[in-house]
């Protein structure tokens, strides 16, 4: 960490090297100092060490040094000797752990920490060569995409060019799929940055696709013209529009590909409004309906970090606030700069504008520990005191007996009441022991005629409180990350719960039950299978796509609506397949561990479990039929096969391979026998009789077979290079 706040993180485990860059707020460096400068035990960040005992002697092999910042010079401490590192080095351990991995639960406050976008290629994430065979223009074709050189279709029948992309694409291809919906045939890719984008194999037309390598971290809503939208954003790239309800894509605002940090959803003389803010200390603002930029905001000197609304009929004030410490009032009709309230002496965190029963206040908490109020007329300071010891991370108003109560949420997890005419605290929600991870979001909605109130936790978690009576009304359980914004959406009855997590993604859920509803945005890591599959009960044809960040999506195949999200291994989907079981849509996945799961393709429900794994990653998964039976195939890491039965998951066959990893399979009928041919990672085909487990033929190749298919001339292989026939 650097006294400018810059930090750099890396990590060696065996010969894998990780680093990842950001920057902290000062807080953080002063409460390090401050901890060491203090001796022993030392306050660590976002908690109060101790060292000393059991833990403190696990300790070994760490050292920590401080060159330039301490009063008395430099200093170091080391465990080996008699100045083992004191108890802050615990926290900045976790904080290093948080930062290489931000899916890990954080004890750090999200607002305390900006990290920098990874390249793909400086991750390690680089294409890989990929294929598929299918039809197109009903001839037998194969697609294939290898490293620099884009992605093509080809037909199967003398290897005539059928489209595809040069090198400049904009995708690093890492998976690809040909199928058929509505009788058009489809042309999927996944990409290194998450992305999955569909075309029209015939047309190479380009029918629908989310956008890779931006993430949602930041998510507001509200209804547009009666509709209910929900807009995110992430650390880089544009704002984008969704259909709350559907998950449809409607649009950009454009940042100039800078990202936010912040959106908030306003109402103004008749028209929507979004604002945006983030790093460029910029404040942007749209007329929601039309996509038109109506205000650029400028003033700010550092990052913004909050913003509020306050609608006042025909007229709207919006306030901002971030790491330069001020509060700016803005007219939201004219873009005119009102008022630059100053007074905090660290990063404000957050803004709510309040009803008092008398003219509207603003408040604003920091990370100075104070929360302060305003007048928002005269932009006069009303009152400003510390309210807790530690970091105040969130801030809401909520509403009770024809004004507002002030709610506070901390670093330590816990939600505080405050009646902001005596300031004194009557009441709280703390989440429970062990649970206290730091709010990192608050919002206020209304919920069968109540007022709720709904805290995005660091390890992820999701509450729903009862804002009058301060119970819990639903606890989703973490998934995507640690919670770093939360917004409530009316639609139509009911009421959605939005929020952006630290990978990016939005989770929708619904507040009575939890449900997840429609999640819009890409993976969050590199797609490791695509798959057209077969129809839904609705008739619609599937679109399944697994990625490195452990989650399945399911969209339909020809339009791109989003049906379903699930969490199918959290190490990562190695493999993937759709299918139709029981006359159900039926998905599979594996992981690294060999486990194999089902699932139904419309609702997510488990199915049979399939009995035993492969031994280490599964790497290639198929459906088909064994005589009248339905089954999945599924080849390993060492080259080995199993087969179970679809319907109930019981063993159906064992086959041994060559010690190379499977690249592809596919299991067919032919003449009343069932044939199975696997290529691996050695370049080796070999085909069984599935049925008996009799091997038939083993072949070296002279290419990688990434894609297997059974044809009228024989069995194609496709691999590097293009395709060739046994």
């Amino acid at each position: 960490m650097a006294a400018d706040g810059r930090l750099r993180v890396e990590a060696l485990v065996g010969t894998t090297r990780t680093v990842r860059t950001g920057r902290l707020d000062l807080a953080v460096l002063n409460r390090v100092l401050g901890a060491l400068l203090a001796g022993p035990p030392g306050a660590a960040p976002g908690r109060d060490a101790a060292p000393d005992g059991p833990a403190a002697a696990a300790d070994t092999g760490r050292r920590l040094t401080v060159t330039g910042l301490l009063p008395d010079g430099d200093a170091s401490w080391d465990d080996a000797t008699t100045s083992p590192v004191p108890g802050v080095g615990r926290a900045l351990e976790a904080l290093a752990a948080q930062v290489l991995d931000p899916a890990a639960a954080g004890r750090l406050p999200g607002v305390l920490l900006a990290l920098d976008e990874i390249d793909p290629a400086e991750a390690g994430t680089t294409a890989r060569p990929a294929a598929a065979i299918g039809t197109v223009g009903g001839r037998a074709a194969y697609a294939l995409a290898e490293p620099e050189q884009g992605f093509g279709l080809v037909a199967l029948d003398g290897a005539d060019p059928l489209g595809g992309s040069g090198t400049e694409a904009g995708v690093l291809p890492t998976a690809l799929a040909l199928g058929t919906a509505g009788g058009r045939e489809l042309f999927a890719v996944g990409g290194a940055d998450g992305a999955v984008q569909v075309w029209d194999a015939v047309s190479g037309a380009l029918l629908h696709g989310t956008a890779g390598g931006e993430g949602a971290q930041a998510v507001t809503a509200g209804l547009v013209q009666g509709v209910p939208l929900v807009f995110s954003a992430g650390r880089q790239g544009e704002v984008q529009a969704w259909h709350a309800e559907d998950g449809r894509a409607l649009g950009l605002l454009s940042v100039a590909g800078q990202g936010a940090a912040v959106l908030c959803h306003a109402r103004c003389a008749g028209l929507d409004l979004v604002a945006a803010a983030g790093d460029d200390a910029l404040v942007r603002v749209w007329d929601a309906a039309t996509g038109e930029q109506l205000h650029l905001l400028v003033g700010h000197g550092d990052r913004v970090t909050a913003l509020a609304v306050l609608s006042l009929g025909d007229q709207a004030l919006l306030a901002s606030a971030g790491q330069d410490g001020s509060v700016r009032l803005w007219d939201l009709a004219t873009g005119q700069p009102l008022a630059v309230l100053t007074g905090h002496s660290g990063t404000v965190t957050a803004l709510a504008f309040l009803r008092t029963g008398g003219d509207p206040l603003l408040a604003s908490c920091a990370l100075d520990g104070t929360v302060r109020t305003w007048d928002v007329y005269t932009a006069r300071a009303l009152d400003g005191r510390p309210v807790a010891r530690g970091w105040l991370t969130a801030l809401a108003a909520v509403p009770h007996d024809g004004r507002d109560l002030l709610v506070t949420g901390d670093e330590s997890g816990q939600l505080t009441f405050w009646d902001p005419a005596t300031w004194t605290a009557v009441g709280d929600c703390a989440p429970g022991p062990g649970q206290d991870f730091p709010v990192n979001a608050l919002a206020v909605g209304e919920l069968d005629g109540r007022p709720v109130l709904a805290a995005g936790h660091g390890d992820g978690t999701l509450r729903l409180w009862d804002a009058a009576t301060r119970t819990t009304l639903h606890t989703a359980a973490p998934e995507g990350g640690p919670v770093t914004s939360v917004a409530l959406c009316p639609a139509g009855d009911r009421t959605l719960v939005v929020c952006g997590t630290a990978t990016g993604a939005v989770r929708c859920l619904d507040p009575r039950s939890g449900a997840p509803l429609s999640v819009p945005t890409s993976h969050t890591g590199p797609v490791s299978a695509v798959a057209v599959g077969a129809p839904d009960q609705d008739g619609r044809a599937l679109l399944a796509s697994a990625g490195t960040d452990g989650t399945v999506r399911v969209r339909e195949a020809l339009g791109g609506a989003p049906l379903l999200r699930l969490t199918a291994d959290p190490a990562g989907v190695t493999a993937l397949a759709v299918g139709s079981v029981a006359g159900r849509p039926t998905l599979a996945t594996a992981g690294r561990d060999g486990t194999v799961r089902l699932w139904d393709a419309t609702d997510g429900a488990p199915g049979p479990a399939p009995a035993g794994s492969l031994p280490g990653p599964v790497t290639a998964l198929s459906f088909g039929l064994l005589d009248t039976r339905e089954v999945l195939v599924g080849g390993g890491a060492d080259g080995s096969l199993r087969i179970w039965d679809a319907r109930d998951g019981s063993p159906a066959g064992d086959f041994a391979g060559g010690g190379s990893p499977v690249r592809s399979l596919v299991l067919q009928d032919l003449g009343g026998e069932t044939l199975l041919a696997a290529g691996d990672q050695g370049a080796t085909l070999r085909l069984w009789h599935a049925g008996s487990g009799t091997l038939l033929n083993e072949a070296e190749l002279d290419r990688l077979p990434l894609a297997v298919a059974f044809g009228e001339a024989g069995l194609h292989v496709v691999g590097p290079g293009g395709a060739t026939t046994l």
